[in-house]
Order: C-alpha cells, then structure tokens, then sequence
C-alpha cells in the first residue's frame, strides 16, 4: 500500500463525509485498510467512525493513477454499511463499481440535458444515429396522418391531453401521410433510450438543419421582452408526432374518455395497454412496458406515433431537416446524444 497516497485518499473522504449535511463534522477516526486496482486505478477502502466511541462503517476513496495524491472523484460511503474486516475488500469493490456507474450516468445526464436544449444540430451527428451498430439501432414506429399541413409536438399525455403547452409549428408541409422513426441506444449502465424521433417528409437526406419555429400564439413560452420560445415541455416522460387538428381533437377524445370513465386514469386504465402491447411486439427495442406506439383516434381515425422522451421530464428543441435541393425532407426532435452514451459504457463492467 502507498502509504502517502493512502493518507491523502483518507484526506479526502473526511473532505466529502464533513460535506455530508447531516454531519458538517470530519470523521472521530478514520484509517486506510485495503487497496485494489480497477481499470488502471487504485482505490482505498477506507473505515471510519462517525463518533469516537461508536462502530465502524465503510466507505472508498480513488481512483488514483500512478503515484499521483490526486483522486478521481470517485468517494463514496453509504453511511450505513458497518466495516467487516472478512468482506471489507469485496465491499469496498462493489462501493467502487456503484460509484463510477452513479457518476457516469451524473454527468452523462448533464451531457444529455445541454444536447436537447442546443439550438444547434450537427446533420452528421444526426445521420449516424440511424444506423445499426453495437449500441444503436432504428426503426419505424408507426405512420402519422397531417391533415391541416401543420404539426404539433408536444408532450401528449400531459398537455396535449388538457389542451395547453403543445406548439403549432409554423412551418407548412403537405398533407399526407408520414413514417416516424426512432434511433434508439443501448447501455449497460442505462439500458434503452430512444436516441431520436424523426419524421420523414421526403426520401432525401438531410444536410442541414433550423430550429422549427413555433405558430406564435402557440408557443411553449414568450419571454417578457416578447421573445417567442422554441421547443416543447415534457411532464410524463413522452414526445410525439400530431397533426395540428388532431391534437385538438386528441385532447377532445381523453376529455370524452374521461367523462365516460370518472374514476380512471388515461394512461394506466388505457394507454398502458397499447405500450404495452408494443412492447411485446418488438422487446428487443425498448423497456418493459413499451417505449413508441402508434395510436389512432377512434373519433377521427388519424394516426399519432407517441414515443418515450429520452431520459424522461425536460425541455426539448425540434429541427427541420433540408436536403440538397433546398427542400424539407423530415422533423427531427434529438432526445439523447448517442456520443455521450457510447461513452457510458467505459467502465461499465
């Protein structure tokens, strides 16, 4: 054991455990017991009393390269594991492998939270989410019927449901009918995440994209200065594709449903079924329980795709795609940077 390194991985969780709030005090007595090496790093495992008299608990310090006395970050306790000298290393391992998973999906999180907020999108970045890989894969989730030559996305369960918050993008494309994609990650940390939801107006590639703007008096927010917002709130985890009238009517169908059945919820008394059942069609391709849907309006008989909105809750931007020729060729909302999660598998054994 390096005993100078090892004193300063001691330095350093008393530094994190006096930051714990429901302590503000360094620990009575702490000590060094073990070290191991994980991915080229060397971690302590660290035991520690809260109080001079009391027990001892465990907790880790690392990871440090070489010889050098500064660390990794990765420090941790959970405040209530007692040490035990017959299981200490082991324990401190598996401390060591819960912390480096926490802190990579930490800042991964952070990572995805500035991508669907960029007001930028990178086409390149875009066309190699829709290809298949190790941890990437596409698909078509369904059709989406345009009727008024304008879409809606927002989130459909939260506000389209009740009328509010759902963008009219002031962009005019032709009525018709269109397939929604979905590129779609795979982690061993995270698990699936829809990476994008794309649109297809045309069968051209997109080589640039803008901002969709929204239909002002429909838009998410309007800042004080008059400032009109683009992008759309979620509030229950879920995107989608809507004609601009179907939305409308959307919300009219939940409302009727509503009246009819007082005492139940849309979602789990009957949109948990369908996602449900899509799941089941297509496991391989997203969580348990179902992440994309193709939905229709028993009213209207119009098609909606409904899909899973990345990491869940957030604001999220929405771009159109140009070709070559000048022309749109599809709508794109990003969801999840597929670098980022590439990334996340570093470390994830």
């Amino acid at each position: 054991m390096n005993n100078e390194q090892a004193n300063a991985a001691c330095k350093a969780f008393s530094v994190w455990f006096k930051g714990m709030k429901d302590f503000g005090l360094s620990p009575a007595k702490i000590e060094a017991t073990h070290d191991f090496v994980m991915d080229g790093l060397t971690y302590y495992v660290i035991r520690y009393k809260k109080f001079l008299l009391g027990r001892w608990f465990i907790g880790i310090a690392g990871g440090y390269e070489g010889n050098s006395l500064e660390n990794c970050g990765y420090i941790f306790s959970d405040l209530k594991e007692l040490y035990d000298e017959k299981t200490a290393l082991d324990s401190g391992q598996k401390l060591a492998v819960f912390i480096r998973k926490f802190k990579t999906i930490e800042v991964l999180l952070e990572g995805y939270v500035a991508y669907a907020q960029s007001k930028t999108l990178d086409a390149d970045k875009i066309d190699r989410q829709f290809v298949q890989s190790v941890t990437r894969n596409f698909l078509e989730a369904g059709k989406v019927d345009i009727t008024s030559n304008h879409v809606v996305i927002a989130n459909p369960l939260r506000y389209i449901a009740f009328g509010e918050l759902m963008p009219t993008l002031e962009q005019e494309i032709p009525n018709g009918t269109y397939p929604a994609e979905v590129s779609i990650c795979r982690s061993r940390i995270t698990g699936i995440r829809i990476c994008t939801a794309r649109l297809k107006i045309k069968d051209t590639k997109a080589v640039r994209y803008e901002l969709a703007k929204p239909v002002p008096e429909t838009a998410a927010n309007v800042s004080k200065d008059g400032t009109i917002w683009t992008g759309y709130p979620v509030d229950a985890g879920m995107t989608c594709f809507i004609d601009a009238k179907g939305a409308v009517a959307m919300g009219e169908w939940i409302d009727k449903w509503h009246k009819a059945n007082a005492d139940k919820n849309h979602y789990d008394d009957y949109f948990a079924a369908i996602f449900a059942e899509s799941y089941k069609k297509l496991p391989a391709f997203q969580r348990e329980g179902g992440d994309f849907i193709e939905w229709t309006n028993p009213d209207t008989n119009e098609r909606t795709v409904m899909i899973s909105s990345g990491f869940g809750d957030g604001y999220y931007q929405c771009f159109w795609g140009y070709d070559e020729s000048g022309e749109i060729c599809e709508l794109v909302t990003p969801l999840v940077d597929p670098d980022l999660y590439d990334k996340s598998e570093i470390g994830a054994e």
